[in-house]
């Protein structure tokens, strides 16, 4: 993906020529160049409003505070509602997450055991059938017993869909993408607009290492807004179809994500990664 989206960059800002157009492509493209820069990223999709607080180093070191997928959410023992989890990725894909025992792969983290559902049982308040339990068809007379009838089901909606990825993808790589596969770049002022091409779309919607997910469709508009040369924030709405596989087969899922990411630091960023840390990752 990511050497893909350099690629596309590359043949997109070659042929300069001086214009707004061209001065907000380099403005986009100015964080590849910088050492260091943080960030702060709220995403709101169909299922909910998160924050990714990030600080990154041309090292490939990458510190985030973020909720994290399910399966890992509950490996950690943490609840629904805990969205600032300490994490620390070299390069995209490659992480350990803080726990009360020092930085952790997610592979070393134990499984933990999934609860059986609980099972229903007959209550006073259900409702009951009443049995003739000594007479035939059509007779009446003799004992009775009660007899719960099943509960009426229930048509369910599918529940909403988040979605957040164990990866990480950096505001530099979003720009980059975002320089590189627009398919419309309006400038005015200090404000860019514009849409995607359905490649950009997709590499946006999936990040590095998500086997298990496939764009089928995607669409996507962005603004950014510059200050003296630099983007300092940055929106992109994405919408498409996921195939989204899992140990029950391959369904399709409709996703609509919108995030909005401000720049800070930049070039004054630090990024402390703890020894035990540093070396989990450079195995």
């Amino acid at each position: 993906m990511r050497a893909l989206s350099f690629l596309v960059v590359s043949a997109a800002v070659t042929p300069l020529h001086a214009g707004p157009t061209d001065d907000a492509i380099i403005a986009a493209m100015k964080l590849t160049e910088q050492p260091n820069y943080s960030w702060v990223t709220t995403v709101t999709d169909d299922a909910r409003t998160y924050t990714i607080t990030g600080r990154t180093t041309p090292a490939g070191f990458t510190r985030v505070q973020m909720p994290v997928v399910n399966r890992l959410r509950r490996k950690l023992g943490r609840g629904v509602t805990d969205t600032e989890i300490e994490l620390i990725f070299r390069g995209n894909v490659a992480c350990v997450v803080e726990t009360p025992q020092g930085w952790r792969t997610p592979a070393e983290l134990p499984e933990t055991p999934v609860e059986p559902a609980p099972t229903s049982t007959a209550t006073a308040t259900e409702p009951t059938i009443v049995v003739n339990a000594s007479a035939g068809v059509g007779a009446s007379g003799g004992p009775s017993v009660s007899v719960p009838l099943p509960p009426p089901r229930r048509a369910t909606a599918p529940l909403p869909y988040s979605n957040l990825q164990l990866t990480l993808s950096h505001p530099h790589e979003e720009l980059s993408l975002i320089v590189g596969s627009h398919a419309e770049f309006m400038v005015e002022g200090d404000q860019v607009t514009g849409t995607l091409t359905e490649v950009g779309a997709r590499l946006l919607l999936v990040h590095d290492g998500q086997e298990q997910l496939t764009p089928r469709r995607a669409s996507g508009t962005f603004s950014l807004r510059l200050e003296r040369g630099h983007v300092v924030q940055y929106r992109v709405s994405l919408e498409g179809v996921l195939a989204v596989e899992s140990a029950g087969g391959t369904r399709e899922i409709i996703v609509r994500q919108t995030t909005d990411t401000v720049l800070r630091a930049i070039g004054t960023t630090h990024v402390d990664v703890p020894e035990d840390a540093r070396g989990k990752l450079s195995r």
